[in-house]
């Protein structure tokens, strides 16, 4: 075990480049189909969109009787004249056991109606929950499009940050790695069918910032060693600053993640949605610092003068560039 630990403090990172890229590519491709093709081809309809970003009514009710389930729920809901409710076993305010039924836009009449017809289908259970919460289109659309300012606006911002901070191909390597992230998670939503609030949207950009933190571990290192190992092949200089920061990536990582659990396994509805898209963003932003960032900045400076020089004389001469 402790051999193991040793190796991937003296992995060839940079070695496999095509290798990471590659299984990066066959992830994001995974997610594409199910954000595209799953949904009847038609383009995002492979996400679950809650009810901030659409049009309908959210129906929350909860019932004595514990063993009523999803399956009682949606029969009931079928039968008042709602086939094409989204129904969902969920948690009501204050931790109480409940589900969520979304259904399109309902006048004040049409509510009555289906409370009546669920009030009816478990006349031995009494209905001890029942809120209404209705979303008009305007409403929606401004949710959906100030959500996509907010992403834009932040990777615009990281790119600048990162330019200014250290350079351009840096910035390009930052800025692929938070694409990497951002696309991961919503494939991930894509796959599981994970219902998709303002909550995944906040933790979106909560991912962001902590990618970029874990980049700039691995670039402030490599900035910091490139003057120093001006005579080392670039792959090489890289490499040792991976080497140099691993530990406290890994530690990071890790105690940023054991909150993250208990969040998704302990928290309220909302508080799990949070946590869900984090826990995917955060181990994706763990490997994108190394795995995508660090070898897209080695590949652009590789094919700078100075370093293809170096590569070759190292290709010459095995192991004196180490």
């Amino acid at each position: 075990m402790l051999g193991r630990l040793r190796g991937i403090y003296s992995f060839d990172y940079m070695r496999h480049k095509k290798w990471w890229f590659g299984i990066s590519a066959t992830v994001i491709a995974i997610g594409l189909v199910a954000m595209f093709v799953r949904g009847d081809g038609v383009p995002w309809r492979g996400f679950n969109f809650g009810l901030e970003f659409k049009t309908g009514t959210r129906v929350a009710v909860a019932f004595s009787d514990p063993s009523i389930d999803v399956g009682q729920i949606r029969a009931a809901v079928t039968a008042a004249g709602y086939p094409d409710a989204v129904i969902q076993q969920v948690a009501l305010a204050g931790g109480a056991p409940g589900f969520q039924i979304q259904v399109k836009t309902l006048d004040p009449t049409e509510e009555q109606a289906l409370k009546t017809k669920l009030t009816e289908a478990f006349n031995k259970a009494t209905l001890t929950g029942y809120e209404v919460q209705t979303v008009g289109p305007t409403f929606g659309q401004e949710v959906a499009t100030a959500s996509y300012k907010a992403i834009a606006l932040a990777l615009l911002l990281i790119l600048v940050y990162i330019s200014l901070r250290f350079e351009w191909k840096f910035a390009l390597g930052a800025i692929l790695a938070e694409f990497h992230d951002l696309l991961v998670v919503l494939g991930v939503y894509a796959l599981t069918g994970r219902e998709v609030t303002t909550a995944t949207i906040a933790a979106v950009l909560t991912i962001l910032g902590y990618s970029l933190y874990d980049t700039v571990i691995v670039y402030d290192r490599i900035r910091e060693n490139a003057p120093k190992m001006r005579r080392v092949p670039y792959a090489d200089m890289v490499n040792r600053s991976i080497w140099e920061t691993l530990t406290r990536s890994i530690n990071t990582t890790m105690m940023t993640l054991i909150p993250v659990i208990c969040l998704l396994f302990f928290g309220g509805s909302t508080l799990k949605d949070f946590a869900f898209a984090l826990l995917i963003g955060v181990a994706s932003g763990a490997y994108s610092s190394i795995f995508v960032a660090s070898p897209f900045l080695c590949w652009l400076k590789e094919r700078e003068p100075q370093n293809r020089k170096l590569a070759a004389r190292a290709q010459q001469s095995p192991g004196s560039a180490r």
